[in-house]
Order: structure tokens, then C-alpha cells, then sequence
């Protein structure tokens, strides 16, 4: 079980804040218990991470000098804000203390992720859209729990994040068109439809009047996006499972997200008939999602129960 746990990978992390974010959206169609579920399966997981840190520092510090699996250890304080949105029912304050604190701690690793990563020099064999999960993960705070944090600190999250993908995608479209993704990192492309969806949530949690052709540009990024990740289907499932797999996660799950706030937005606007469509394409994105995630989900419980060997 220690040798389990000694190489557990942060991708099973990623995995579950995939997980959570689905069960969010099953929760607003009555389904309560699988939130439940799943947001007590996260919090085991999250606690497991946190004590290989602990017992086996060593192995976390050679991770995080890896520029991929560094990229993907910000998915720990992404988990951690969702769970915060989800036990503020139970323990407000305290809820809201981690919330804030996870936000500060995302902010610190993103600085630390630029200052080895970028300021030195960006190499594009490990420049792949898991950098978006430190440059925009920060804005779950924003999507989960825009009303436990300080106004400020939420703009300023808003911000950030519409700021920093709006100068990073260009690049990240340049790169994955003219140079070849190493089969590692294959399931990372994947994750540029995180980033879009991130801001296009958290912007139509925050503005007061959204601007029509912000959210215009944002969801139409959603879509691109999204077609992006069905036509490399194929590719991603031509292999046999490995941790990889959970890039295709939460991405799938927090499109959902921005497709239904875009659908509620376009509908309160006057525009039922494109609401309407948005809304349906939300049901499709629901649809995959759930066969997606759920068969990651099995590939890690198999892992899991089955030779205990830490897969590439």
C-alpha cells in the first residue's frame, strides 16, 4: 500500500476535480447523491496526495521539477476550492479561510511555474496546454466560489485569467499546428478547452452587465475547442490507458459549465432561439463527459486493484 501511495500520480488528482465538477452539474438536474459521493471520493484522494508529499517528499520534489507534472500539481488547489464551495454548507468560515488561502497558494505556484518555465527560456517540447491548468486554474475560485472571496481578489482572479489565456493561446494554436506533441503529452491538448471555459464562467459570475460579444468571442473559443477534442478522439484512445488520460477530465467537465452559463446568458438576452441551441450542446457535452470521465475513472481503479505498478 506504501508503494501505492509513494507513486500515486497527480494526474489521479486532476481526475478528480474532473469527477467533482460533473457531479456539480448532475447535482442541478436533482442528483444530490452523486455529488455527494464523489465530492467525499476527491476529498480521499486529495488527502491521500497530501500525505505522499509528506512521507515521500523526494518523489514530489521530482515531480515538480518535471515542467508537466509541475504544471498539473495546481490541480490539488483546484480541488481543494471545489471541495470548499461544497463543505461551506457545513463549515462557512473555516470553508472560506481554505477557499482564500488556496487562491494565494495557486498565485505562488503560478509565479514559481513562470519563473523555472518562462523567465529562463520556454521549451516547446514541454510548452502543452497542461500549462493553462497553472495559468487559469486559479479561476475555479471564481467559478465555484466567487462569493466567499474578497471582491478585489475576485476581479483581480478575472483578470489575471482572461489576461493570461488571451496571450498564451496564440502561442499554444501556433505550437500544437507546426510542432508534433511528444505520445507523453499526447492527452494534454485536450486541456484547451479549460481555459476558455474557466473564463467564460467566471466572467459571466462577476460582470454585473456581460458584454455580449466578449461572451460571444469566449463560447465561440468553447466550441472550437470542444470540436478540437472530438476530432482527436481517435487519437486519444488509440493507446492503451495511462494517467494521461485525465487530461480529457476536467476540461469536459467545466465546458459543460461555461456552455450553460452561455445558454442561460443568451436566453436572458433575448436570444431564446440560440440559447436554446447552446443549451442542447450543453446535453451532448453532458453526455460524452459522463463516458469519458467515468472511463478514466475505471482505468484508475484498475491501477489501483489491479498489479499496483505506477503506469508511464
Amino acid at each position: 500500500m506504501k508503494e501505492r501511495l509513494k507513486n500515486m500520480p497527480i494526474p489521479v488528482v486532476a481526475t478528480m476535480l474532473g469527477a467533482a465538477t460533473l457531479s456539480n452539474i448532475y447535482q442541478g438536474l436533482g442528483y444530490d447523491w452523486i455529488r455527494h459521493l464523489t465530492m467525499w471520493a476527491a476529498t480521499a484522494v486529495l488527502l491521500c496526495y497530501m500525505g505522499k508529499i509528506i512521507l515521500y517528499p523526494s518523489v514530489a520534489k521530482g515531480e515538480y521539477k518535471n515542467t508537466v507534472p509541475a504544471s498539473l500539481y495546481a490541480g490539488i488547489t483546484m480541488v481543494t476550492m471545489i471541495l470548499c464551495s461544497y463543505y461551506k454548507d457545513w463549515a462557512p468560515g473555516p470553508a472560506r479561510i481554505i477557499l482564500i488561502a488556496a487562491v494565494c497558494i495557486h498565485a505562488i505556484h503560478i509565479l514559481v511555474f513562470l519563473f523555472n518555465n518562462v523567465f529562463g527560456g520556454v521549451k516547446l517540447d514541454t510548452f502543452v496546454p497542461s500549462w493553462f491548468v497553472t495559468f487559469n486554474g486559479i479561476m475555479v475560485s471564481t467559478v465555484v466560489g466567487a462569493a466567499m472571496l474578497p471582491p478585489f481578489m475576485a476581479k483581480a482572479v478575472l483578470v489575471w485569467g482572461l489576461c493570461i489565456y488571451t496571450i498564451t493561446i496564440p502561442f499554444m494554436v501556433w505550437r500544437l499546428a507546426t510542432r508534433e506533441v511528444k505520445p507523453a503529452f499526447c492527452h494534454t491538448q485536450a486541456i484547451v478547452l479549460a481555459p476558455c471555459s474557466l473564463c467564460l464562467a467566471s466572467y459571466l459570475n462577476l460582470a454585473q452587465e456581460p458584454s455580449m460579444a466578449l461572451v460571444g468571442i469566449l463560447f465561440f473559443c468553447v466550441l472550437a475547442s470542444l470540436a478540437f477534442i472530438i476530432i482527436k478522439l481517435p487519437v486519444f484512445f488509440a493507446v492503451p490507458f495511462a494517467p494521461g488520460f485525465a487530461g480529457l477530465t476536467f476540461p469536459m467537465a467545466i465546458g459543460i459549465v461555461a456552455s450553460n452559463k452561455a445558454a442561460a446568458f443568451f436566453t436572458g438576452a433575448g436570444q431564446e432561439n440560440l440559447g436554446y441551441v447552446v443549451k442542447q450542446i450543453a446535453g451532448v457535452q453532458i453526455y460524452l463527459t459522463t463516458a469519458i470521465i467515468g472511463m478514466v475513472l475505471f482505468g484508475f481503479l484498475k491501477m489501483l486493484f489491479g498489479t499496483g505498478k505506477k503506469a508511464g
